[in-house]
């Protein structure tokens, strides 16, 4: 039961999602006019911004889409100053140019320009209230909620609060523990895992070696951090090599992970009009692979590795073959191509290899070499190397192919056309694998294998950090151990190893987790949600097969879908709590993404705005 007084609704994260749902919240209200609204904006770093994106972190830390891609407006706001669309780009007053990728501080202060200007647009009656603070606290009352803030203020009674709290730190499991237990006996040092802007970098001494687990995006700031952050400097030779000139307050950097591939570049894309469209994974192969199962197994849950994925990777086949035709032919002969491949596939999915080699041969594509997905995101499987020499050689030679193909796109790249494709097949998941729409192991499947090549492949940094990221190997500050890498508690050290790298043992006084922690929600430290959970408000999420009774326990908090109320304890829809956002991942995929695209409609901004028609009592 709500009060009987005005409105009042508490947004709990102000970063991108938070402010999408104010945004949305905003335009509804100035549309519908004379309702008298209190809305209270919470975050405990800064608002429009939130964690990831404040204003004050360095500027070596950068973000890895383009200023282009960037905005907080909905295409449909009639707001914005000037032609739509208004992205970071258009904002910096051609600062930025559309393909740069910005700092992560510049786009923090875009978002932070933003909110102020929505309290600014607030209509009459409708009052933004800025909180500076951390919710710790939310209860049920007699009339609404009671949500407490950190700051020793009482507490506040609001009808409706929406959970946008974004990333959070989980409680050590037993290896971190046996770290910290090491590094407190022996004087040593045991760091993250975090983003790179709140970890004490500054106290890995100059000259010594750090252990880094992890190759991700946060490697990619580690590594920033600790060279051009401590003064060093990169220079071209007089042949364009990139050449790495030392500050020498560097650390040497030991780094490694199961694959033994830093994530690769993203493209540059010079021409996306030239991207091909998904031809075989369809919405209505999906419709009929889940009818399909529903037949064979009793439920529409898929098996994404034997249904789903074989349609992905011929998806990423196609457009390597396309590049390459349009290379060799020219344009014109690429559409009957692609009519042609998107028949290997009939209309329940089922791929006819045999129809695929008839029709590269047709189009003269037979003898090109093949792509080989199992081979993109861990090329060093079951290979092994007499020294660490060896393997920095391949590695170094893996990484400058990268540079250079990711220099030319898409557009002149067979293998960076097909990573791209994997990236445009991203928002095509989620409606795949959400709200339990894969079987329960295939669901841990999905996001223990695929999900990290997939973003080993396309979400990778900017092409000018992997080719930085070869000079700091060249410069013998960075090494990387070698795949199936090993972290271990040395003789008062830690030790990095891979066992398929002879001689690859390096030992280290500082141990850095650059990893990025999958969502658990028992073994979360933030205080306003382990409340919830404990006092059964909400819940997580659990996908279970109707069918067999198996069972698989996400991490992720329970939602239902739009406009995503959370689940309690009981399993019932709390009809005043809302959750959107990386807190909701594993029950819904890819939550991460902190943006819309300038001018496009996206579930980024159909998701906020059904929470604010629901919040605000409106038919759909």
């Amino acid at each position: 039961m709500r009060s009987s007084g005005p409105l009042s609704v508490a947004i709990i994260g102000l970063g991108p999602r938070g402010l999408s749902v104010l945004e949305r919240l905003i335009l509804r209200l100035r549309a519908r006019g004379g309702t008298p609204v209190t809305i209270w904006a919470v975050d405990p770093v800064e608002h429009g911004s939130g964690r990831v994106w404040r204003s004050g972190q360095p500027e070596w830390l950068a973000a890895n889409a383009t200023a282009g891609e960037l905005t907080a407006h909905s295409p449909d706001n009639p707001l914005l100053p000037g032609d739509e669309p208004y992205s970071l780009a258009e904002w910096s007053a051609n600062q930025l140019a559309p393909d740069e990728y910005p700092s992560r501080a510049r786009y923090g202060t875009y978002l932070h320009e933003f909110f102020q200007r929505l309290c600014r647009l607030a209509p009459e009656g409708v009052c933004v209230r800025p909180i500076l603070g951390r919710a710790i606290g939310l209860f049920r009352a007699a009339q609404g909620l009671r949500l407490r803030i950190d700051d020793g203020g009482p507490d506040l009674h609001v009808d409706k609060a929406v959970l946008t709290t974004g990333h959070s730190a989980l409680e050590p499991d037993e290896t971190e523990l046996a770290f910290r237990r090491h590094a407190d006996r022996h004087g040593l040092r045991c760091l993250g895992p975090g983003i790179a802007a709140e970890l004490p970098l500054d106290e890995i001494p100059a000259g010594g070696t750090v252990a880094v687990r992890g190759l991700g995006l946060t490697f990619y700031d580690v590594v920033r951090s600790l060279t051009t952050g401590r003064g060093g400097r990169f220079e071209r030779d007089a042949d364009r090599t990139l050449r790495y000139h030392a500050s020498g307050r560097e650390p040497h950097i030991v780094a490694g992970s199961r694959s033994g591939l830093p994530f690769l570049a993203r493209a540059q894309v010079h021409r996306p009009e030239l991207a091909p469209n998904p031809v075989l994974l369809t919405e209505e192969r999906v419709a009929a692979l889940r009818a399909r199962a529903t037949a064979e197994r009793g439920s529409p849950k898929l098996d994404f590795a034997a249904e789903v994925e074989p349609l992905l990777w011929a998806e990423v086949e196609h457009a390597y073959y396309r590049c390459t035709l349009r290379l060799r032919d020219g344009h014109g002969a690429v559409e009957a191509f692609t009519e042609a491949f998107g028949a290997t596939a009939d209309d329940a999915g089922e791929l006819d290899p045999r129809r695929k080699g008839k029709v590269l041969a047709a189009f003269g594509l037979g003898d090109v070499p093949p792509l080989r997905p199992e081979l993109l995101a861990r090329p060093f499987a079951g290979r092994t190397f007499g020294s660490p020499v060896e393997f920095r050689a391949e590695l170094r030679r893996l990484l400058a192919e990268d540079v250079e193909t990711s220099k030319l796109g898409p557009e002149g790249s067979p293998v960076k056309a097909a990573l791209e494709m994997m990236r445009t097949l991203r928002p095509a998941l989620p409606g795949i694998v959400d709200f339990g729409g894969l079987l329960p192991k295939s669901q841990e499947d999905f996001l223990t294998r695929f999900a990290p090549a997939n973003f080993l492949l396309s979400a990778g940094p900017p092409v000018e950090h992997v080719e930085q990221l070869v000079s700091l190997v060249d410069a013998g500050l960075v090494e990387v151990a070698g795949p199936r890498a090993q972290f271990s508690c040395g003789d008062g050290c830690f030790a990095v190893e891979s066992p398929d790298v002879a001689g690859s043992r390096r030992e280290a006084r500082v141990l850095l987790d650059a990893r990025a922690p999958a969502p658990d929600l028992s073994r979360d430290r933030d205080p306003l949600l382990r409340q919830l959970l404990a006092d059964g408000m909400i819940s997580e999420y659990v996908n279970v097969d109707p069918a067999t009774g198996e069972r698989f326990a996400t991490g992720g908090l329970a939602v239902t879908d739009s406009p995503f109320h959370v689940l309690d304890a009981r399993g019932e829809a709390d009809p005043d709590l809302y959750a959107l956002g990386v807190v909701t991942q594993n029950t819904r995929w890819f939550t991460q993404v902190g943006t819309g695209r300038p001018g496009q409609d996206s579930p980024f901004r159909r998701d906020a705005d059904a929470i604010a028609q629901d919040v605000l009592g409106e038919a759909a």
